[in-house]
């Protein structure tokens, strides 16, 4: 005998994955095509980054030690994000060729939709490690004058 809720139960689980599956690639497509966010293109030159990085440093008073050490953390952690954010739109590129053929392999959409959500999942990990090493570097005065300082950039960005 089968459960009259079944079917009801199968299609909110097909509407949760095609769900999942539209959030992914839509926040894919804005991110690939947005340049990455109103800080510029990650995969361009991470020197303009670790540049802006420095000068917001000195604004809070970091000595040169401590520039160094920072520097020494993030410049192999943008690196990471460059080659994160180029393996991205070459998977991108992948699901729109897959949602494109003339029938569509679920199986290949699920493979990329899962390879992206790890990729991403690894990605944002060696960031947030990056950060708190960097973060660990500065005094906690510093850290809290820098919070001040992101935060009023970023009022001047709808954010």
């Amino acid at each position: 005998m089968t459960d009259p809720s079944q079917p009801r139960r199968r299609r909110v689980g097909l509407i949760a994955i095609a769900a999942s599956i539209a959030a992914v690639a839509g926040g894919a497509l804005v991110f690939a095509h947005s340049g990455g966010g109103h800080h510029g293109r990650m995969s361009g030159n991470s020197e303009h980054h670790l540049e802006h990085i420095q000068a917001m440093l000195t604004k809070i008073g970091a000595n040169a030690a401590q520039k160094a050490q920072i520097d020494g953390i993030l410049k192999p952690a943008l690196a990471d994000m460059k080659a994160a954010h180029e393996a991205h739109y070459a998977a991108f590129k992948q699901f729109h060729e897959a949602m494109t053929a003339p029938s569509i392999d679920r199986a290949r959409v699920e493979s990329l939709r899962a390879e992206q959500m790890k990729s991403l999942d690894e990605t944002s990990k060696r960031l947030v490690t990056a950060i708190s090493d960097a973060a660990e570097v500065l005094t906690p005065e510093q850290r809290a004058t820098l919070a001040k300082q992101i935060e009023e950039h970023h009022r001047g960005h709808g954010t």
